[in-house]
């Protein structure tokens, strides 16, 4: 039996934190974009997820000024 690791949620569940200007984050932004890009280059989430993601993490760092 195997079990599938959701990299969507995982993901999702990060950025959400950052989103909701929570003052802990379980993991950082670069954290976020990095598992973002290897799950993407592994196929491990969709196209559509994968410019969902980049585009939220673009906001959050827009709002933030983490750029």
């Amino acid at each position: 039996m195997t079990i599938k690791h959701d990299y969507y949620t995982e993901i999702n569940k990060a950025l959400i934190s950052y989103e909701q200007y929570k003052p802990y984050h379980t993991h950082k932004i670069e954290w976020i974009t990095n598992r973002i890009d290897w799950c993407w280059r592994w196929r491990k989430i969709t196209e559509e997820q994968m410019n969902e993601l980049v585009d939220r993490v673009i906001a959050v760092m827009e709002q933030q000024k983490y750029a």
